[in-house]
C-alpha cells in the first residue's frame, strides 16, 4: 500500500520460478526523513549509509566491502576444502570514475581494482585461487 492505496503487483513466470528457490540474503533500507541518509538492515543489524560525500559510510563503500568480504570468506572457504595452507589473507578494492565523462544521470565506474594479498601459499595456488572465486 501507498498512502492508504492497494499497489498492484505485476504477476510474471519469474514468480513461478522463484518459489523453486531458497532465499540467501535478504536486507533492506529506509528514508530516514534527512536527504542524502538511509537506515539499512540485514537480520538483527541496523546501520547507517549516507550518500556519496556524507559523514557516514556510503552505498558504495557497502558494495565494494561486500565485494572484498565475499572474496576474502569464499577464498579461505576454498583453500580449506582443498587443503591449501592459506595463512592470511587481504583483499582491497578501489574504483574509478573518468571525471570528464558524460554518464548523464548513472553512477558508473569506469575502472574497478580489486587487489588480493596471500600469505602461507604459492603463487601458483594463490593464482587459481582468484581464478576459482572469479568464476563463482
Amino acid at each position: 500500500r501507498l498512502n492508504g492505496v492497494p499497489i498492484p503487483r505485476l504477476q510474471t513466470g519469474l514468480e513461478n520460478k522463484m518459489a523453486n528457490l531458497t532465499l540467501a540474503y535478504k536486507a533492506r533500507a529506509y528514508s530516514t526523513g534527512t536527504l542524502g541518509r538511509a537506515i539499512c538492515n540485514a537480520r538483527t543489524h541496523h546501520f547507517v549509509a549516507d550518500d556519496a560525500g556524507g559523514e557516514e559510510l556510503g552505498a558504495g563503500e557497502f558494495f565494494f566491502a561486500g565485494i572484498t568480504a565475499c572474496a576474502v570468506n569464499m577464498v579461505e572457504r576454498l583453500a580449506d576444502k582443498d587443503d591449501i595452507a592459506l595463512e592470511w589473507m587481504d583483499v582491497g578494492v578501489e574504483s574509478f570514475r573518468d571525471a570528464d565523462a558524460d554518464h548523464g544521470d548513472l553512477s558508473l565506474y569506469d575502472a574497478i581494482r580489486i587487489k588480493f594479498e596471500m600469505w602461507g601459499v604459492d603463487d601458483e595456488d594463490a593464482r587459481n585461487l582468484v581464478e576459482l572465486w572469479k568464476k563463482r
